[in-house]
């Protein structure tokens, strides 16, 4: 029945696009191959260590006079390589799994504002769409954003629910966790499934300042029943380096739970053809909620020293200090990038790690590849026999 809904709708649109005064109609999409395998245990390329899926996404925007709008198609599968290359799927999502990612509207409010209302990608500090797996996250969401100040950007939103697919890693055996919350219950359920936000709605306010000189964000959230939370960027460029500061502080309602601060910096330059990245992170000790992203279990996060698995779960956590190095280069037409971030915890050692990661990128006709080798390790044995090794993931797309 999804699947005729499906095609109805994508049906209607295309009929819709030929006997009314649509304009500006554009169509485009990606076919995406997600693959990943670690050496825990099993060695390399081993099936019950390896996970993937095949992704695919039609995505189609218009508009009438003023009233734009825009929907997005995925559908997921394994290809049936369960138990011969792969386990399962990174998404949980079942085979030939279909469902619609965006279905949104823009319209002006006034001379200058504009309104985009429905299902849709986010990009804020604290609660934003993750691209990382082999499909992104989204939200049931309303944001107004105001132009009318030269130089300032006024934004508004309510979050009222988001995709419920838990892309978190609490086990810690490369793969997104196989069970989230629905309305407070574990269930097993697919990437088009969703859910309150922290099981409530989420408002958030922005003021983005930006000049040649200077560029500072600025927001300010409410998370229902949850905390409060602000979040502050600034960035400048001094000579070759462009600096950037961060502060952010999460403030749980909870009259038990004391607020989390983090504070971080990061500097980059360009040497020859060798761009060069340093960024260092304090998250306070006291505190109970990560600075992270509240839409998906506080796994990644914006702070600059975040690695490929060394995410938001370690250097957003209470307590935690981390350091990131990373050096990126070209040779001909190959992407080389070589990253180091070290991550400790002055109350949790499982959390102190080092993750080396090297990236290469490559485009070959048509098709993309990235390819990701990493190497995790922990101080605590216990933590490093469990969760350290070696990991290898690759994706492969074509855009159109």
């Amino acid at each position: 029945m999804k699947k005729i809904i499906l095609s109805a709708v994508v049906a209607a649109m295309a009929l819709t696009t030929t006997a009314s005064a649509l304009e500006d109609i554009k169509v485009k999409g990606q076919a995406k191959l997600w693959y990943e395998t670690n050496d825990k245990g099993e060695g390399l390329f081993n099936k019950d260590k390896a996970s993937g899926e095949v992704a695919f996404k039609l995505a189609i925007t218009g508009k009438q006079g003023n009233v734009g709008f825009g929907a997005t198609v995925y559908n997921m599968s394994t290809m049936g390589l369960e138990n011969t290359l792969v386990t399962g799927a990174r998404t949980y999502a079942a085979n030939d799994d279909m469902y619609l990612g965006e279905a949104y509207i823009t319209a002006p409010i006034g001379a200058k504002t504009l309104l985009k209302f429905g299902k849709q990608e986010l990009d804020t500090p604290l609660a934003f769409t993750e691209r990382w797996n082999a499909a992104p996250n989204t939200f049931n969401a309303a944001v107004a954003i105001n132009n009318s100040i030269k130089n300032l950007t006024l934004i508004a939103a309510y979050v009222g629910q988001g995709s419920a697919n838990d892309q978190t890693d609490n086990n810690n055996d490369g793969k997104a966790d196989a069970t989230w919350k629905t309305n407070g219950t574990p269930t097993q359920g697919y990437t088009n499934s969703y859910t309150d936000v922290n099981s409530n709605s989420t408002y958030a306010v922005a003021a983005l300042y930006k000049t040649n000189a200077l560029a500072v964000n600025f927001w300010a959230y409410e998370l229902s029943s949850v905390a409060n939370a602000i979040w502050i960027d600034a960035a400048m460029k001094v000579g070759p380096v462009a600096l950037k500061g961060y502060a952010a502080s999460m403030m749980p309602k909870a009259d038990s739970a004391d607020d989390t601060t983090a504070f971080a910096l990061s500097a980059g330059m360009k040497v020859g053809k060798i761009k060069l990245f340093a960024a260092a992170s304090m998250v306070g000790e006291d505190g109970s909620l990560r600075v992270a992203n509240t839409a998906t279990g506080f796994k990644k996060t914006k702070l600059p020293t975040a690695g490929v698995y060394t995410d938001g779960v370690y250097v957003a956590d209470m307590d935690s200090t981390a350091f990131k190095l990373k050096a990126a280069t070209k040779l001909g037409s190959t992407g080389i990038a070589l990253q180091a971030v070290n991550n400790t915890n002055g109350t949790n050692a499982a959390k102190e790690t080092t993750e080396i990661d090297l990236i290469i990128t490559q485009k070959v006709g048509d098709f993309n590849f990235k390819a990701i080798a990493l190497n995790r390790s922990f101080d605590d044995k216990a933590t490093d026999t469990k969760s350290g090794g070696n990991h290898i993931r690759v994706i492969a797309s074509v855009n159109f």
